[in-house]
């Protein structure tokens, strides 16, 4: 019975980690996107400037919170993979008698 315990664990603690390594991956694509395809100039409507790899470019506020959110979720997913990682590798299977 602990086994299966056991490995439900190790499908969440999986689970977790491809859903942080994706959300890394989306949020630095998203974030190199901008950077390469924004306008570096202020227009109507691009109101924040970012910079990105030593260029400034500027962002609708769509893209600023969709930028933001997205790493907050990078970052909140890496968070809960580590502590789900560390509780896993605290805990000692139980002894057989």
């Amino acid at each position: 019975m602990a086994e299966s315990g056991n490995r439900s664990s190790r499908r969440a603690t999986w689970l977790i980690g491809i859903v942080a390594l994706a959300m890394s991956l989306f949020s630095v694509t998203l974030v190199h996107q901008y950077g390469a395809t924004r306008p570096t100039v202020m227009e109507p409507g691009r109101i924040h400037a970012v910079k990105i790899h030593e260029r400034t470019v500027y962002l609708t506020g769509a893209e600023y919170v969709i930028a933001f959110v997205s790493h907050a979720i990078t970052v909140i997913a890496i968070g809960v993979f580590l502590g789900v990682l560390m509780k896993s590798r605290r805990q000692t299977p139980a002894l057989k008698t």
